[in-house]
């Protein structure tokens, strides 16, 4: 990501410069406040940065343009297999401008079972509020952000050039570090269950 004489950042697509829209959140700093969209038998569901920390547990948002393309498929089934790790630990949310469709057809082909698969083409909402939105045509482009229990940014990552992949392992450390080790008590009662 490069910021232009004007100020403004940008992203490339294949060496070409796309303009975005909004403010980044920097790391250290609360995490805005956001709305996307998932859908649950066949009826549209709400998610909101607030309904997600009411879990209190870390949170990795994965953002793509469409889940359509090889690096964001990439992205997808990276983050997944990592998050299975993290079972009622930490939430995984996969967000994209893709339509409703789209993302349950990726999801089932691709058996992409611990992210939570969420839309943002509705009202570009999220892509406003985090800095992610490609001011023409109006998609997100690729980024990873973690976030913490109290709704802290703990890492951020705009992938400068959107047919690149992103951090994986960096973003991965910062959410393992967010995870507290099991009390030697819980260790004895998962012990004691088995």
């Amino acid at each position: 990501m490069s910021d232009e004489n004007d100020g403004k950042r940008t992203v490339t697509f294949r060496g070409e410069a796309y303009t975005l829209y909004g403010e980044i959140p920097m790391v250290g700093s609360a995490a805005p406040e956001f709305r996307i969209y998932s859908w649950w038998n066949a009826t549209r569901v709400e998610i909101t940065l607030a309904s997600l920390l009411a879990n209190g547990v870390p949170i990795l948002l994965s953002v793509v343009s469409s889940v359509d393309t090889p690096i964001s498929r990439l992205q997808v089934k990276n983050f997944d297999l990592a998050m299975s790790e993290y079972f009622n630990t930490a939430i995984g949310v996969q967000i994209s401008s893709d339509l409703p469709n789209t993302i349950n057809r990726f999801f089932a082909q691709e058996e992409i079972h611990t992210l939570v698969g969420s839309s943002d083409y509705y009202d570009r909402n999220f892509g406003q509020a985090y800095g992610l939105l490609v001011e023409e045509p109006a998609i997100l482009t690729r980024a990873v952000f973690v976030i913490d229990q109290q709704g802290v940014v703990q890492y951020a990552e705009v992938v400068p050039e959107i047919t690149f992949q992103p951090n994986y392992q960096a973003a991965l450390s910062v959410l393992a570090s967010l995870i507290p080790e099991p009390s030697e008590e819980s260790k004895e009662n998962t012990s004691n269950s088995e």
